[in-house]
């Protein structure tokens, strides 16, 4: 062998493995922006997702850390193996029904991103109908408002009522610790720790039945039991029943909490409900059956009564 042929030998030797070798340099090379996203939209297309194109996109952009556009400009760029393998466990997991606010751990409310879990409702929103009415009446009053977000889960409303009116104070329960954990995280996010407090409780029970709150919200489980089979895979599946569900009825959350409010607020006092398709009425029947002035039931943007606003009359 001539001392030419071995040096050529020698350089061959270093290079990265090729096509043919099946090593990791080949394999990331293999995959393009391109590629992946023609992958993903198939594999979506067949488990039946709703929106294959976007599913894929968003997951590709927070795979590569990238917004949309990027993704949408920069077809043929390569992606490492690393990103290629965590974006294709996401896409089959996403195949599986599995929400996308899950999958990336995050989902925005109220103009603020909020970190979730399983062990959280996915905001909807339909909630932020709540907390505008809610922040034009905290707005309006003294300063200093104290205020109480029963069934807190992702802690959403308390976080976005604190965000926006620096003057409040405000507690947050949930009878789950999974919740509660999830609410401490947002808190600490949106450097809100010290003005909201969390307390693990069954609906109002850790408080004595005293005056002491200005505002109570709240969000409850509505759905009923009955209903279940007719809800999205991705909701049934993956999103708490704890924090779904309100009895054979949908109406179980509220007949227990309704009588334990009154007590808690002071004089002129505001509780603002959110209510699900159909139930605004009855739980306006429950409301004044306990004392409460009802003042107006909000309509979502699609015409369906959604959030109850009651008040407690002066004395």
């Amino acid at each position: 062998m001539t001392r030419c042929s071995l040096i050529t030998r020698l350089k061959d030797s270093k290079k990265p493995y090729n096509n043919q070798t099946g090593g990791p340099e080949a394999a990331a090379a293999m995959h393009t922006v391109a590629s992946a996203r023609t992958w993903a939209v198939r594999q979506l297309k067949q488990a039946q997702d709703k929106s294959p194109l976007l599913s894929a996109d968003v997951l590709l952009a927070f795979v590569l850390g990238w917004d949309r556009v990027r993704v949408l400009s920069h077809t043929e760029e390569s992606i490492s193996e690393e990103a290629w393998v965590r974006y294709r466990d996401l896409v089959l997991r996403r195949a599986k029904h599995e929400p996308l606010q899950y999958l990336m751990g995050e989902r925005e409310f109220f103009g603020l991103p909020f970190h979730v879990n399983p062990g959280v409702l996915i905001p909807r929103p339909e909630t932020e109908i709540l907390v505008e009415k809610a922040l034009s009446l905290i707005r309006s009053s003294a300063a200093g408002a104290r205020f109480l977000d029963v069934g807190t889960g992702s802690g959403c409303i308390a976080v976005s009522v604190a965000h926006e009116v620096p003057s409040s104070t405000g507690w947050a329960v949930d009878i789950s610790a999974a919740a509660l954990e999830v609410a401490r995280a947002n808190l600490i996010r949106h450097e809100l720790s010290g003005r909201v407090l969390l307390i693990r409780s069954n609906l109002l029970e850790c408080f004595p039945p005293r005056p002491c709150f200005d505002f109570i919200f709240c969000n409850p489980p509505y759905v009923a039991l009955s209903d279940c089979d007719s809800l999205p895979s991705e909701v049934r599946d993956y999103e708490p029943h704890l924090a779904l569900f309100g009895g054979a009825s949908g109406m179980q959350f509220y007949q227990a909490l309704i009588p334990q409010v009154l007590s808690r607020l002071v004089p002129g006092g505001y509780f603002l409900l959110e209510a699900g398709a159909g139930q605004a009425l009855q739980i306006r029947q429950l409301a004044e059956a306990e004392g409460f002035s009802v003042d107006v039931i909000l309509n979502d943007l699609r015409g369906i009564p959604r959030c109850v606003v009651s008040r407690k009359l002066p004395e």
